[in-house]
């Protein structure tokens, strides 16, 4: 019984084996299998995508979608602006920026201190000359005055009763004082030529003046001062002057500007009160090279751009007003001043601008607008439109100026050059041009 127990377990055992093998190998199969069903899935998809697409190729047909598109592409016509080039005088203009100011302005100042009683003035105001601007608190220079008038009414009396009994004056003997003069007029004139000093022209004034009064010919002058009267007049004088000094005016006509005072407010003296602008024209001083400075004269034209401007594109006309005869070593740059009209005052003080100024004219050029050149392949070229079509071309620039450049070669005069919609043209590309647009040259 043992002995066959022992024989049946012994057998049992390589029996087993076999089986386990046989299902981890078919374990194995299944997994390649559906790699490779994947596989195959996969590559029948893609090659399935690529027949499609190389399909309208292969058998010469275009889809129906995809044909209207096609068409309507081949037909389109690029929508171009051009000039037709012709030769003209070209002026090279430099440039140069700075800022509007007006031609005259002045800050007015109070002369003396006190309280402001009037102000006759707003900001912004038109005003002439002379016009009141503020008006400081004048009871004191008003009394001051009134005294100084009353003693002049004395002083007067009191010289014609002194003067009444002078009796007949004696005839002058002018002899000495005639020849004084003459001397005094060479010494002058010596004075003038660097053979006399000062000193030597001061002592026959003086000499004369004693003369004259010896003569009795400054008696007048002589009695005025000695009764008063001539002291009393300066008095007068000195207090209407100080009472003008509490009305502060406007020293030329222009616009009020930077008004500081109020009415009740307490100013001292020399304390700014406002500026005056006298803004009808206008003027930009700006620094130009010295080798443009040279080409540069008196009553130029000169083309002002204000940004700031919205009529006329923002650009005004001015002339050269004056050229600085000096060059700044340090930067190799000379002044020059442009005088710029400004009737309605639309242009303001402080506004940037870019002033163009005229060098040289270059006469009998071909120019055309700087927006026509493009740069392909480093090289400058125009489109030409000839027959609808625009025709690439090269071309050699020369001089440049503002929004225009001279062409030195490539262009003949009559060509059409595109200024506009040609930026992504390609050559021989069909385009319908518009009447030539005339070329302005500034």
């Amino acid at each position: 019984m043992s002995s066959s127990s022992s024989s049946t377990s012994e057998s049992t055992t390589p029996e087993a084996t076999p089986s386990e093998e046989t299902r981890s190998s078919v374990t194995t199969g299944l997994r390649l299998q559906a790699w490779q069903v994947a596989a195959g899935v996969l590559l029948l998809a893609v090659g399935g995508l690529i027949l499609y697409g190389f399909w309208p190729r292969i058998t010469g047909e275009t889809a129906a979608d995809d044909r209207p598109e096609t068409e309507d592409v081949a037909s389109s016509a690029a929508q171009v602006d051009v000039v037709e080039v012709e030769r003209m005088d070209f002026p090279v203009r430099t440039e140069a920026t700075g800022r509007l100011r007006p031609w005259r302005e002045a800050t007015v100042s109070a002369e003396r201190g006190g309280v402001v009683r009037e102000r006759a003035i707003e900001e912004g105001q038109r005003i002439g000359e002379g016009a009141l601007l503020v008006r400081v608190d004048d009871r004191d220079e008003r009394i001051e005055l009134a005294e100084a008038e009353a003693d002049l009414i004395q002083a007067r009396a009191e010289y014609a009763v002194n003067t009444r009994e002078a009796g007949v004056r004696q005839v002058a003997d002018t002899s000495a004082v005639a020849d004084l003069r003459e001397a005094l007029r060479e010494a002058e004139a010596a004075f003038d030529r660097g053979d006399a000093s000062r000193a030597e022209v001061q002592a026959l004034r003086r000499e004369l003046e004693l003369a004259q009064m010896r003569a009795g010919l400054d008696r007048s002058a002589v009695q005025a001062a000695t009764y008063g009267l001539t002291q009393a007049e300066q008095r007068v004088e000195r207090a209407r002057l100080q009472l003008e000094r509490t009305r502060i005016t406007a020293p030329f006509a222009g616009r009020v500007a930077d008004l500081e005072a109020e009415a009740g407010q307490r100013v001292a003296a020399g304390e700014m009160i406002a500026r005056i602008l006298d803004d009808r024209r206008m003027k930009v001083t700006v620094n130009v090279l010295e080798e443009d400075l040279v080409r540069i004269n008196e009553g130029a034209t000169a083309q002002v751009h204000v940004p700031a401007l919205n009529g006329n594109n923002g650009r005004v006309e001015g002339t050269v007003y004056s050229v600085n005869p000096r060059v700044d070593e340090e930067r190799g740059t000379g002044r020059v001043t442009v005088r710029i009209p400004n009737p309605e005052g639309q242009l303001l003080a402080g506004l940037f601008a870019t002033i163009r100024l005229e060098t040289h004219r270059l006469s009998d050029r071909i120019v055309v607008p700087t927006d026509a050149v493009l740069v392909r392949q480093g090289r400058d070229l125009v489109f030409v439109v000839r027959n609808e079509r625009a025709q690439w071309t090269y071309v050699e620039v020369g001089a440049r100026s503002g929004d225009f450049v001279e062409i030195v070669d490539g262009l003949q005069e009559g060509d059409r050059v595109a200024i506009d919609g040609h930026f992504a043209l390609a050559h021989d590309a069909p385009v319908e041009a518009s009447d030539p647009v005339p070329l302005a040259m500034p």
